[in-house]
Order: structure tokens, then C-alpha cells, then sequence
């Protein structure tokens, strides 16, 4: 008889998400590493103490250098994932994002927007170093959204199903076009463009990689962290979160009405469970 797969809901999709993050901070620790939690990571420690109730998704952020060790040491096998966990490439001909995910190989996962992601991730952004001058940064903008372009179309999925319907139907020969340079290429050279800037150098910094551009933030802010709870366990934040929750999201403190409360809507599989069911909003 064939088993059945054993779907987790929302909140044991969160504690499983839980295991990736403090597994994720317990390596960062032993190795030196600097990282804040952010986006709506940050917002849910600081607005709910931990995951936002409805949400499926965690973000760190780390500086360009420290980023740069992390790949180094994981790729030399400097440190050990074991066979659990597994951190995805930015660059070369496996790279489907210009950012890394740390994965948990113990779930598989199922996304409407995130077909090439096999395993239950967090996401691990890089701080970039912004140019001096608007010119600069439009220029480092159009640059970053074109390579953005590829990766989305490449992928001929968007979170909402019904503009994924629209693209299909009228953008088909962008799809071709993106696929013929290819997601890797368009990959690495986004990450590219995001570190062209020596981060140290910079006043300003942003996840360019990432796309972000709505806000910039002084580098000097990322200089200083704090332990700030999330789920009964402590995890690096930047002392500065309130000035970049306000940039990101005005009046963080008030949740959004339900009909904008987003999530990934993963599905995701406990290879090692027996329990479960499928992802979905509360």
C-alpha cells in the first residue's frame, strides 16, 4: 500500500521553519558571522514575538563580506550541514536565485511561485553597498530589474495565480526570450551588479540583489544588533529595527486588513513524519 503524504499545516510549518533559523544563527555564532533577522521576520518579533500568524516565510540579512564567508566556508565544507540541511547557489549553472536559501532536506516543499526550490527554506539576503549620486543608483536599479525580469519569467510563475493566467497569455514570447539567457546567467549576474559596490566603502546599503529599492538604510545601522525574541528563542536584530520597520512599512504595529495578509502558500511534506496536512493562511 502506498504511503500518504504527510503535509504539514501552517503553524508546524513555522516550527519547522523555527529548526532552519536556529540551526542558521547557531552557525553564524561559532563562525563569527554578523546577521540580522528582517522584513517580515522582524516585524513578527517585534509586532508578535515570533512568526506573523499567517505567514510562511522567513528573511535574514547578512553584510556583503560576512555573506561572502558564509558561502566560502560552506562551499569549502568548512562547515558541516551533515545531510540535513543545504545551502542553494547564487552563482553558476545551478543558481536560480541571486540570493542564497538555507534549506531543510527533511521537507519537501510544493509552491505555486517557487517550483525550483525543492526543500522547506529560509531566505539569506546580502547587504550591498549603495553608489554615491542618483545616477548611480537608477543605473544599478535598471540593471537589477532587468536581471529580475529573467529570473521571474523564467520561471512563467508569479505569487498570484491569476496574473501567472495573464502572462501565459500574452507573454509568451517573453518566456522564450528569458529562457533562451537562462535563469543561472541572469542569477549570477544579479548578484553581480548588487556586490559591485565595495560594502565597506558605502555609507548606504540595501539588498539589491534582492530588489528592494524602496528604502535605503545607512550601513552604520547594521553595525549594531541585539538578541530580540521570536518563538520563545532569541535571534540577531538589528538596534535600529524601529527606524527600518517604519521605512519598510509605515505603522508596522497595525496588521494589515485579511485580504492582504500574504503568504507562500507552501505545501510541505515531513519525509520523517506521519502526521499532517496542507499550508494554509489562518
Amino acid at each position: 500500500m502506498k504511503k500518504k503524504k504527510n503535509y504539514l499545516d501552517l503553524r508546524e510549518t513555522q516550527m519547522a521553519l523555527l529548526g532552519i533559523m536556529t540551526e542558521f544563527d547557531r552557525i553564524c555564532a561559532e563562525h563569527g558571522l554578523r546577521y540580522s533577522i528582517a522584513y517580515g521576520t522582524l516585524l513578527g518579533a517585534v509586532r508578535h514575538k515570533g512568526f506573523i500568524p499567517w505567514d510562511d516565510d522567513v528573511d535574514f540579512v547578512m553584510p556583503r563580506p560576512d555573506y561572502e564567508k558564509l558561502y566560502a566556508l560552506v562551499r569549502s565544507g568548512a562547515i558541516d550541514l551533515k545531510d540535513r540541511f543545504e545551502l542553494s547557489e547564487d552563482r553558476g549553472k545551478h543558481a536560480f536565485y541571486s540570493f542564497c536559501k538555507l534549506m531543510d532536506k527533511r521537507y519537501r516543499v510544493k509552491s505555486w511561485s517557487h517550483r525550483e526550490v525543492p526543500y522547506l527554506f529560509v531566505d539569506i539576503f546580502p547587504l550591498d553597498g549603495a553608489p554615491s549620486g542618483k545616477k548611480a543608483l537608477k543605473k544599478l536599479y535598471r540593471k537589477r530589474l532587468f536581471y529580475s525580469a529573467v529570473m521571474a519569467l523564467s520561471r512563467w510563475a508569479v505569487p498570484e495565480k491569476h496574473w501567472t493566467v495573464i502572462l501565459r497569455g500574452i507573454g509568451f514570447p517573453f518566456y522564450l526570450a528569458a529562457t533562451l539567457y537562462g535563469m543561472s546567467r541572469a542569477a549570477r549576474k544579479g548578484n553581480a551588479v548588487a556586490a559591485a559596490n565595495d560594502y565597506n566603502a558605502c555609507e548606504m546599503c540595501s539588498t539589491f540583489s534582492f530588489g528592494t529599492e524602496k528604502w535605503l538604510m545607512p550601513r552604520d545601522a547594521f553595525k549594531n544588533t541585539e538578541r530580540i525574541a521570536f518563538e520563545g528563542k532569541e535571534f540577531c536584530a538589528i538596534t535600529a529595527w524601529d527606524e527600518w520597520l517604519v521605512k519598510l512599512y509605515g505603522d508596522y504595529m497595525t496588521p494589515p486588513p485579511a485580504g492582504k495578509r500574504i503568504s507562500h502558500s507552501l505545501r510541505v511534506r515531513d519525509t520523517e513524519g506521519e502526521n499532517g496536512c496542507k499550508s494554509k493562511n489562518s
